[in-house]
């Protein structure tokens, strides 16, 4: 059976899956790459050479900046299938952080690069002619 330590790091890695990377999750959780890599990955204490664990404050706050119900990260959640239709619908990391202009500006960059016809296999910049 998982001790808690295990469980939260296995629930760490659902979340890295969920948010698409590491660097993602680290900043919808508002930490660093670094920091959330040693919660992740069990850090190891320099002392007695142990995997170091997380504490409870730890988990509450990330259940919550992950929008997750309290205790999420303390449930063995590894069994469970991802569900890939909300994953699919869910925003953007910094999403929220936009007002609505932002939110159109973004969308409408993204519709132009979309737009874009596909270069042909081979084009590249230096491939074009120059107007020197």
């Amino acid at each position: 059976m998982k001790d808690i330590d295990e469980i939260r790091r296995t629930n760490l890695r659902l979340l890295e899956e969920e948010y698409g990377s590491p660097t993602s999750v680290a900043n919808a959780l508002s930490m660093s790459l670094a920091q959330f890599a040693n919660l992740r990955d069990g850090a190891k204490d320099s002392k007695t050479g142990k995997k170091r664990g997380m504490r409870k404050e730890t988990a509450r706050r990330i259940d919550s900046a992950a929008g997750k119900p309290d205790g999420w990260l303390d449930v063995d959640h590894s069994a469970q299938p991802i569900d890939n239709v909300s994953k699919s619908k869910r925003e953007p990391a910094g999403w929220e952080k936009l007002d609505e202009s932002g939110r159109l500006q973004v969308e409408a960059f993204i519709r132009g690069l979309l737009a874009r016809p596909l270069s042909k296999s081979g084009d590249t910049d230096d491939d074009r002619p120059r107007g020197d």
